[in-house]
């Protein structure tokens, strides 16, 4: 067993320096500031010792510097909206709070590139993509306030992941400092690059814990011309997971194959004010291109998903109400946070032939554990297995 590290601690003295090294403005160590510090969406929570907001490259640099000469430990903070605890100060320290660089540095429509820093949301970047008729396509249900730092960090996926993947297929290039304060580049700014070791794609997923990610280059995307969404209301989870496994056997690649159980699904429609459907568990296929390979895939998509007995199936090309529909399926988890105090998820992928009976046994959870007043909800990315 190895000797266990011993950390420093955060001192009147160190707190100067660091005022020194990014400005008295950018470092805060007032208890209603940490506190706000002290936990990222997941149910865990810790105080930092100070907070700092650098504004570039080059004062992260210098405080990872004086991090590392005094052995203190930081956290690195993009959103704060993981469910796992990645940002949380377990060990005190420095809170690097990364929103103060987020810039959008260029974006080249040619090239099908953005440089962004790392405190970017985005959305906000999609909303300049999409002046340019580009987007990128990674989708999380936080996009409104997760920054590309921690997207890179978390490798993070979402609703689009059955057809695009993860951030990871999308990182070209990084501007990353190492603990010891040295400022290196991995990759490169073009699509394609195989020389060497393939050092982004192991800061991508690290969750700081390598480096603190700066600077990202990413891949960009022409943003489909046409949109088609299908729901399907089911009675048995067992028959919902069977469609989308189907569906991918079929060949047919749609933009999204999420999913709600029964309990998430009343709450969700409720929230994005959609009516009109009975109880039961959804799936939304979404399906981006031209509008004839639209009409054609949602009618490939009736004819599997119809053979499973759905209790209600409807097909549209309104954009108005795939947003509605879109938003439902991304505030399964606040509605379910509705119902009790405090809340915890967790993330579980399945090959897609296991779908069926993982998605059964997850919802007998409660009656198997017999625990009086457990609410579970189920939801998440069933065209990829994620659950």
């Amino acid at each position: 067993m190895g000797e266990k590290i011993r950390y420093g601690k955060v001192s009147e003295k160190i707190v100067r320096e660091l005022e020194e090294a990014v400005g008295a403005e950018n470092v805060t160590t007032a208890p209603e500031d940490l506190i706000c510090y002290s936990r990222d969406a997941a149910i865990y929570k810790h105080l930092p010792d100070v907070a700092v907001r650098p504004l570039d490259t080059a004062q992260v640099s210098s405080l990872l510097k004086l991090a590392n000469k005094y052995r203190i430990p930081v956290t690195p903070r993009g959103g704060g909206s993981g469910l796992a605890g990645a940002a949380i100060p377990l060990l005190g320290g420095i809170m690097l709070d990364m929103n103060g660089m987020n810039r959008i540095l260029s974006v080249s429509v040619k090239d099908q590139m953005a440089l962004v820093e790392a405190g970017v949301v985005c959305e906000f970047l999609n909303n300049e993509l999409m002046k340019h008729e580009f987007f990128f396509p990674p989708d999380p249900s936080s996009d409104s306030i997760c920054t590309m730092g921690g997207m890179v960090n978390t490798n993070a996926a979402g609703n689009r992941a059955v057809k695009y993947g993860s951030t990871r297929d999308y990182t070209l290039w990084l501007e990353v400092v190492l603990p010891s304060g040295e400022i290196i580049n991995t990759g490169s700014k073009t699509l394609k690059s195989v020389s060497g070791l393939d050092l982004t794609r192991l800061f991508v997923g690290s969750e700081g814990s390598l480096g603190v990610v700066t600077k990202v280059c990413l891949k960009i995307w022409p943003m489909p011309k046409h949109y088609g969404t299908a729901v399907f209301i089911y009675d048995s989870i067992a028959s919902l997971a069977r469609a989308a496994a189907k569906i991918r056997s079929a060949g047919i690649v749609p933009e999204m194959i999420e999913f709600m159980d029964r309990k998430t699904t009343k709450l969700a429609l409720e929230y994005a004010g959609v009516k009109g459907m009975p109880e039961g568990n959804f799936m939304l296929v979404d399906v981006g291109g031209s509008r004839e390979h639209v009409e054609r895939a949602l009618n490939d998509i009736f004819e599997i998903c119809i053979k499973e007995k759905p209790q209600y199936s409807e097909k549209t090309m309104d954009a108005h109400y795939r947003e509605k529909l879109i938003t439902a399926r991304k505030s399964a988890l606040p509605s379910l946070a509705k119902l009790r105090p405090s809340i915890m998820l967790e993330d579980c992928t399945f090959p897609l032939s296991k779908l069926p009976e993982a998605a059964s046994k997850i919802e007998d959870i409660p009656r198997r554990l017999g625990v009086p007043g457990l609410d579970l909800g189920d939801f998440g990315h069933i065209g990829d297995g994620n659950l």
